[in-house]
């Protein structure tokens, strides 16, 4: 049986009824590097070669170093590069060398958000999607393997509240139930006979941060979140930032309780997916994904500037999934909106709908 044609009422149309239903949200990197290219991996790359120069290593560290020098020398991508790093020392010089680049930034960013002379692109569309849930199921769940604090910043700004698990004062321990406590309001029934306190949630966003934060570190044999330590931590505690490279699924099993458990459980139950600005570069999350949008035929929708062959290759076999990224063939503004079930792409030329914002303003208005 031939596919049948897509055109711009039904591609509008099932953008639109996605929504009807909150879904789970996956932020990556390229919501941050719509700020500023900083935040992502080729800038990553060029911080590293830097700050790690070969004089300052030895013995092993230099033997993997040099693979590592190599491996990007002959055109393979940082990800897979970082393979070669085994040795606790040079991870933590990797980890201590990124967490600057992304402070630097993270620093910049933070003041400009504040000001409201930058916003983060995605504001509008999580605003819209906490605003809208329903009383009986408060809860937006969000996922993201970025460091910095982008959403958060752009939260506060906005009054959208969310926690990330944590809870406390100045030196926040990891506990999501007492951290859920915060989002619920307390009032009075006045129609009992006796007096009640009555509580209950407000609308609010659980961000997972599963490879760790800028304001996450090991410290006490316990995961805190100290927002005093972000760009300047003390010598003596280390950073909760899960880098590239296999070496990651080590760190990963480590801090697994606190940064993926509640997560998993989460996506287990979701049955719609938001990625915004996600590449697909989380083998250990490929499992879930693939599990949600392939076997289960979940809903899925992914909005980002350019796609890759693990986008396309996923869209080929979920039935249920819609891509919507920039129109590779270029030659000015233009998106490209993808489905399978459709004989071929849909091009729409003089819009940018790839830009969470401006598909924020146009796919939904109300």
């Amino acid at each position: 049986m031939s596919k049948p044609a897509l055109t711009e009422d039904i591609a509008f149309k099932a953008l639109g009824e996605f929504f009807r239903d909150k879904p789970f949200v996956f932020i990556g990197s390229g919501m941050s590097c719509a700020i500023d290219a900083c935040f992502g991996m080729p800038a990553l790359k060029d911080a590293l070669l830097a700050g790690i120069p070969d004089s300052s290593l030895s013995g092993q560290d230099l033997v993997e170093w040099t693979a590592v020098r190599n491996d990007i020398a002959n055109g393979i991508d940082l990800e897979n590069a970082m393979n070669q790093v085994s040795t606790e020392p040079l991870l933590q010089r990797i980890t201590s060398t990124s967490a600057q680049l992304m402070a630097e930034q993270d620093r910049k960013y933070a003041y400009r958000i504040a000001e409201g002379s930058v916003s983060w692109p995605a504001g509008d569309l999580l605003q819209k999607l906490v605003d809208t849930l329903p009383p009986g199921d408060p809860v937006l769940h969000v996922l993201t393997p970025n460091y910095d604090l982008l959403f958060e910043y752009e939260m506060d700004v906005r009054g959208v509240e969310y926690t990330n698990g944590f809870h406390g004062c100045v030196q926040r321990r990891l506990n999501w139930d007492l951290a859920a406590l915060d989002t619920y309001s307390v009032g009075t029934n006045l129609m009992s006979r006796r007096l009640r306190n009555l509580a209950k949630p407000r609308k609010h966003a659980r961000l997972y941060k599963v490879h760790g934060s800028l304001s996450y570190f090991f410290y006490r044999n316990a995961v805190v979140e100290n927002n005093a330590w972000i760009w300047q931590p003390p010598p003596s505690v280390q950073r909760v930032m899960i880098t590239p490279g296999q070496s990651k699924f080590a760190v990963l099993q480590r801090f697994r309780q606190e940064l993926q458990g509640p997560a998993d459980a989460a996506i287990d139950g979701a049955s719609r997916f938001l990625f915004l600005g996600y590449g697909f570069n989380d083998v250990h999350l490929e499992e879930y994904i693939r599990r949600k949008l392939v076997t289960q035929k979940s809903l899925a929708l992914v909005i980002t500037r350019d796609t890759n062959a693990r986008i396309d290759s996923l869209a080929r076999e979920a039935e249920q999934m819609w891509v919507v990224s920039r129109d590779p063939a270029g030659g000015g503004p233009a998106t490209r909106i993808l489905n399978e079930a459709f004989n071929a792409p849909l091009v729409l030329t003089g819009c940018e709908l790839w830009k969470v914002d401006e598909f924020t303003s146009h796919i939904l208005k109300s």
